[in-house]
């Protein structure tokens, strides 16, 4: 795991202030920061934290919330722009009580700066999580650089502490928003999936089993995981399926390339998966497959991980500090030939495939969520 920067602690501290995640979206919204968000909320709830959610009431059509154990506000909200509007987010940020610690989870505009009014107005503290440095996209992309300028550095220079997932990201956003690298502490992103008993052999008999894991938007990159597919099928005899899970704005132009293709015979899109199916899935997959143009993290590593699944990914940054090249995946340059030349090797040679199983068997624990809480524990008894 990257390492982690923390203040000292004061020994023994109580860790008795509520604590507030104030998060864009949260599930059934899909996404790692989402997941993220609500996967610590509830691990702090069963140590027996004071916790609550503010979020935004968007989620996918036709989904419904699941219940949890402390409360959510979803509050009435409109997308514009691909940010959440949530017009009541200060006014119950207001009726917080002083005491209480603001987890700000960072992945869109105006949540950041209805808390940073908050606090210039009530004289409170508050954590800034930034989860990825977004890029633009749409047509009113054009206006995210000055809003992070103008904006976001004043969210994050006000705040008491600034978290980021990987080592890669400290001096990155350390250079782009003024900012000490001493108040920069670095926490790895936690999974709670169930990590598997032994790792594998082998890829199963038959038909190689290729998993994506996440949103169908422009920065998952799914054009060049398609591309990929059908150049790996051109070059190489032994057959593949590739289940892409998740859903999104660009569902539509994901469908019309495999037809395109020709590939929906050996693409299925079971749309999002959570909890157990999802982790069947992960234990369905030969290998996991991720083109993102870029990441902060990828959560969806660390869940291959617990499954001893190897990972073929584009070599980004961000990916470097969770999946080793030759060591437990193969991170390869994004074009169709490189990604689908990965997967050929992953599946011919059984002993390269068997190495890298257990490799990321043996590192699936440093991601679970006892140790991840315990470091960001220890950054809020420092405030």
């Amino acid at each position: 795991m990257a390492s982690v920067h923390i203040p000292r602690p004061v020994a023994n501290a109580p860790l008795s202030r509520p604590i507030v995640h104030v998060v864009a979206r949260y599930p059934p919204a899909l996404g790692g920061t989402e997941q993220l968000a609500q996967s610590l909320a509830r691990h702090q709830h069963r140590l027996g934290l004071n916790v609550r959610v503010l979020t935004s009431s968007l989620r996918p059509p036709g989904s419904v919330p699941e219940p949890e154990p402390f409360p959510v506000a979803r509050l009435k909200s409109a997308e514009i722009a691909h940010t959440p509007v949530m017009p009541a987010l200060l006014p119950r940020l207001l009726r917080i009580d002083r005491d209480s610690l603001v987890h700000l989870h960072i992945s869109s505009a105006y949540a950041p700066d209805m808390v940073w009014l908050r606090s210039r107005l009530r004289n409170t503290d508050y954590i800034a999580h930034i989860h990825l440095d977004v890029l633009p996209s749409g047509r009113a992309g054009i206006l995210l650089e000055p809003y992070k300028n103008l904006f976001l550095r004043r969210v994050l220079h006000d705040a008491a502490a600034v978290i980021v997932p990987t080592d890669d990201y400290r001096p990155l956003i350390s250079a782009k928003y003024g900012l000490s690298p001493g108040r920069i502490q670095v926490v790895g992103c936690g999974t709670d999936h169930a990590i598997a008993a032994r790792s594998r052999s082998g890829p199963a008999a038959g038909a190689g089993q290729l998993l994506f894991v996440g949103r169908l938007s422009p920065q998952k990159n799914i054009p060049l995981l398609l591309d990929a597919l059908a150049d790996y099928r051109r070059r190489y005899s032994h057959p593949v399926r590739l289940t892409i899970v998740g859903d999104g704005a660009l569902r539509d132009q994901v469908c019309a390339q495999i037809a395109r293709l020709g590939l929906t015979d050996v693409v299925a899109m079971p749309g999002p998966l959570t909890g157990r199916e999802l982790e069947a899935a992960y234990e369905q997959a030969d290998l996991l497959l991720l083109t993102s143009v870029n990441e902060s993290f990828g959560l969806v590593l660390i869940e291959a991980m617990t499954k001893a699944v190897p990972i073929v990914s584009v070599d980004i940054p961000a990916v470097r500090n969770v999946a080793k090249n030759g060591v437990n995946g193969i991170l390869t340059a994004s074009a169709p030939e490189a990604i689908a030349d990965a997967i050929h090797s992953l599946l011919s040679d059984r002993e390269l495939y068997a190495t890298m199983s257990k490799a990321n068997l043996e590192k699936a624990p440093e991601f679970g969520w006892p140790a991840v809480a315990a470091q960001l524990t220890a950054i809020y008894r420092s405030l």
